[in-house]
């Protein structure tokens, strides 16, 4: 029979990290790992934030784990249940073993609503929309009557599937003018002294300091972005990921050069086949090299050398991925409503969020780039000043 724990200390989570790392890897889910996960509990959790993981183990094996969170220090209203990096990440889960999913979902219920706070919220985002999560915890929530599940925000997943024999083989399943521009693009480089490698043990350190450099210089004067806005904080959690991941292959970060000087970092994290674009940085001072497709062409490349499965190019904006995808998934941003005293309360604060993401999609289809993200950040600074 399936145990169930409530971790709330850090030091018994990381106990836990290398059958929890199974599991994802298990799961092909690269941010939902002890790596990504713990380091983004470390380095940017909200100051209030306590942990509320739910590890369920069969005869000492850990089978699953729920890695939840809640922030105290929002009004009660405003509190969820959330899972770790989740506004940090292009995919997050639970994560169980394939065939024991909706026990493991029942004891993670069973247990959330046995601890104080109590659960009025429980957000799971972004998911994939092909998950069973969602409905195994409806199913199994203890009590009579079901939770209420409405769906927050629905985006688009491009990805890659590496099922080709080859690269090469890959390339061939392009159109003409797809492969025409990509041999221009690699010419351009290859004339202008352009070189790329994969980060090290001996470089992470140093290129982790120039992907934030590159990617800062890229978002001045038209925003910030939720790498920026770390600061310093930025390299630690990557130097972080870095030492658990590096030594496997599954930390990423491809660096193009001309003559020796940077000018496009991008980081990538693997798991079980799946490979995930976490972000890049480019000078804009070369972007008539098209550094972001001449980099998406290298890492498509090391995945088929890698046998990998599959591409996530992550959810955004997708344009320029859409080129290269050949697949594509769905996040999901889902949201389970407990029955009870605080139900009405948590469907009011509930209307407006749903309301605001709603607007923001009707946004983007019809407002150029840099409008929308002044209305992003317009919708951010309304969101701190109702609390």
């Amino acid at each position: 029979m399936s145990e169930a724990e409530l971790i709330c200390d850090l030091s018994r989570l990381e106990e836990l990290s290398a059958e929890w790392d199974a599991l994802a890897v298990r799961n092909a889910a690269p941010e939902s790992g002890p790596a990504w996960m713990i380091g983004w509990w470390r380095h940017v959790a909200p100051r209030d934030a306590q942990l509320r993981v739910v590890a369920v183990h069969d005869r000492g094996q850990l089978i699953g784990i729920a890695p939840l969170y809640i922030d105290l220090g929002q009004p009660r209203l405003r509190r969820r249940h959330r899972l770790l990096a989740s506004d940090f990440s292009a995919c997050t889960t639970p994560l169980a073993l394939h065939d024991r999913v909706w026990e493991v979902a029942e004891a993670v219920a069973c247990t959330l609503m046995t601890t104080e706070p109590r659960p009025s919220a429980l957000e799971l985002a972004p998911l994939p929309a092909t998950s069973p999560w969602v409905m195994a915890l409806r199913e199994r929530w203890p009590g009579h009557i079901r939770p209420l599940v409405y769906r927050a925000d629905l985006q688009e997943v491009p990805t890659i599937s590496l099922h080709q024999e080859s690269f090469d083989a890959w390339l061939q399943s392009r159109s003409s003018r797809f492969r025409g521009n990509c041999r221009r693009y690699r010419r351009l480089f290859e004339r202008e002294g352009g070189t790329e490698r994969m980060s090290t043990e001996d470089t992470v350190t140093a290129d982790i300091a120039t992907f934030a450099r590159l990617h800062a210089a890229r978002w001045e004067g038209i925003g910030s972005s939720r790498l920026v806005a770390l600061g310093a904080r930025l390299e630690q959690l990557f130097g972080e990921v870095a030492s658990a991941l590096l030594p496997d292959g599954r930390f990423r970060l491809l660096m193009l050069e001309i003559d020796g000087q940077p000018i496009c970092a991008d980081l990538w994290i693997s798991a079980g086949g799946e490979v995930t674009g976490v972000n890049i940085g480019w000078d804009e001072r070369f972007k008539h090299l098209i550094a972001p497709r001449l980099s998406m062409l290298s890492m498509i490349e090391r995945g088929f050398r890698d046998s990998e499965r599959r591409l996530s190019l992550g959810w955004g904006r997708v344009d320029y991925k859409r080129a290269f995808a050949n697949g594509s998934d769905a996040a999901t941003w889902e949201v389970l409503l407990p029955v009870g005293s605080q139900l009405p309360l948590a469907l009011a604060r509930a209307a407006p969020t749903v309301a605001s993401r709603r607007a923001l999609q009707s946004a983007k289809r019809l407002l150029p780039p840099d409008e929308v993200d002044r209305l992003r950040v317009l919708r951010k600074r309304i969101s701190r000043a109702r609390v």
